[in-house]
């Protein structure tokens, strides 16, 4: 963000902790009264591709997969059965 009063920066590295993926995020807030800044962490777990499929079953949904999807990274879809 890039306003007269308020200018916000974020930066953030990843790790891999067994099946999380860790994000750390540094946010830098610059006001006229001085800077703040803080962190913070978002942890998403990791899935197998059987473990997708499986979820996707589990809730009675057919799947397809696809494995370029729309960013290179794959896309599962599922639909619900009429």
């Amino acid at each position: 963000m890039d306003e007269p009063e308020l200018k916000v920066a974020r930066m953030n590295v990843s790790r891999q902790e067994g099946r999380e993926s860790v994000l750390e995020f540094h946010y830098l807030l610059a006001r006229p009264q001085g800077v703040e800044y803080f962190t913070e962490e978002l942890r998403l777990f990791l899935f197998t591709h059987e473990e997708y499929i499986n979820a996707f079953q589990q809730a009675s949904l057919s799947v397809d997969f696809d494995p370029q999807g729309l960013t290179g990274r794959g896309l599962y879809v599922g639909v619900k059965g009429e």
